[in-house]
């Protein structure tokens, strides 16, 4: 019987003594939730080991109690969810990752994280910020040779490196801001927003004529 309430109230003993420590543990953890320079209101934050959690404000801030080897979970609809442990939070503000599509537009809007003018402005704002800068280039050859490598450049001939063409020209096929184009020495490297090449699966849309690959350029 004495052995029986020994193992009882040490049991007890452990748990208060566990329950207590960790709660003297807790720290109280602050930060603010963005995407580029706009602050997101009603985002779901969440200690994955305290099980605290709390909603960002209007300024995009947050405050929770948290252990404190503990990991936030920052959820917001529309927006990728985001880990971040807590040791490594810093004065910066949080920011997550945004896919433009419209379902995510509308799930970012209507939950109320962000205005529907204010999302428009971060996401001109983070793609002006991605830009490359190409200016440095006298053509837009010596572009492509540069920064696209699954290519080859020849004079004013692109060819794809895999030679797959069954009809002996392997060259890649021009797409200008959507449309087919056999010349682009038209283009200033300046005028240059995005580069792309896109081959395999990716090119099927263009059918025979990407059988050698797209080399897809947008224009500022």
């Amino acid at each position: 019987m004495k052995t029986k309430l020994f193992v009882i109230l040490s049991a007890l003993f452990i748990l208060v003594f566990t329950s207590k420590a960790i709660s003297q543990d807790k720290i109280t953890v602050s930060g603010k939730v963005c995407y580029g320079a706009i602050p997101l209101n009603n985002v779901y934050v969440r200690a994955m080991s305290s099980d605290e959690f709390t909603h960002t404000d209007s300024l995009g801030r947050f405050s929770l109690k948290s252990l404190d080897n503990d990991v936030l979970t920052i959820t917001a609809s529309g927006f990728e969810v985001r880990k971040i442990k807590v040791k490594k939070l810093k004065a910066d503000a949080i920011e997550l990752e945004f896919r433009n599509t419209p379902e995510n537009f509308n799930k970012a809007v209507n939950n109320g994280h962000i205005s529907e003018n204010a999302l428009q402005k971060a996401i001109l704002q983070i793609q002006k910020k991605n830009e490359k800068d190409y200016s440095t280039y006298q053509s837009i050859y010596q572009l492509i040779s540069s920064e696209v490598y699954e290519v080859t450049v020849t004079g004013t001939t692109v060819l794809n490196k895999k030679r797959r063409s069954t009809d002996g020209d392997p060259k890649v096929l021009f797409v200008v801001d959507g449309k087919i184009v056999s010349d682009i020495s038209f283009v200033n490297p300046n005028m240059v927003k995005a580069i792309e090449f896109i081959d395999d699966a990716g090119a099927t849309m263009w059918g025979v004529q990407g059988g050698n690959g797209v080399l897809k350029i947008t224009l500022k």
